[in-house]
């Protein structure tokens, strides 16, 4: 099996560049809301409601672990099918492997991975996986 050429074609790591980028901006949202509390009022209001800015940072968080997640699951569909490990996966895997083969497409050399990504990001959303 010809896997790119050692040096020239970088296959996923690109990609997972991006997945611990973004697992790092994650972490950096993750901080309590109530470090950024202000007092105000002369100091007679110093509980700020934090919900709305809150519910945005999470929504944010959830949308960059499904990128994540998507990242992760072209990284194992791409190292199943090198090492040929159809034959020792249980029943449930194989289903939705059979699924994810039909979504990602082996590549060799180097591609726009973008494209692939936010599609296995789609599908996990609308998808039990």
């Amino acid at each position: 099996m010809n896997l790119g050429v050692l040096g020239l074609n970088f296959g996923m790591q690109g990609a997972q560049f991006c997945a611990v980028s973004t697992t790092a901006e994650n972490q950096v949202l993750s901080n309590s809301m109530y470090i950024h509390s202000i007092p105000n009022n002369n100091d007679n209001q110093d509980i700020v409601s934090m919900g709305t800015n809150a519910a945005t940072i999470t929504k944010t968080v959830i949308e960059n672990a499904f990128e994540v997640v998507a990242v992760e699951l072209v990284t194992i569909i791409q190292a199943l099918r090198h090492l040929d490990f159809n034959g020792e996966l249980s029943s449930t895997t194989k289903e939705k492997m059979n699924i994810l083969n039909k979504i990602v497409p082996e590549f060799k050399e180097d591609i726009p991975l973008s494209p692939i990504l936010e599609t296995v990001k789609n599908f996990i959303k609308e998808n039990e996986v």
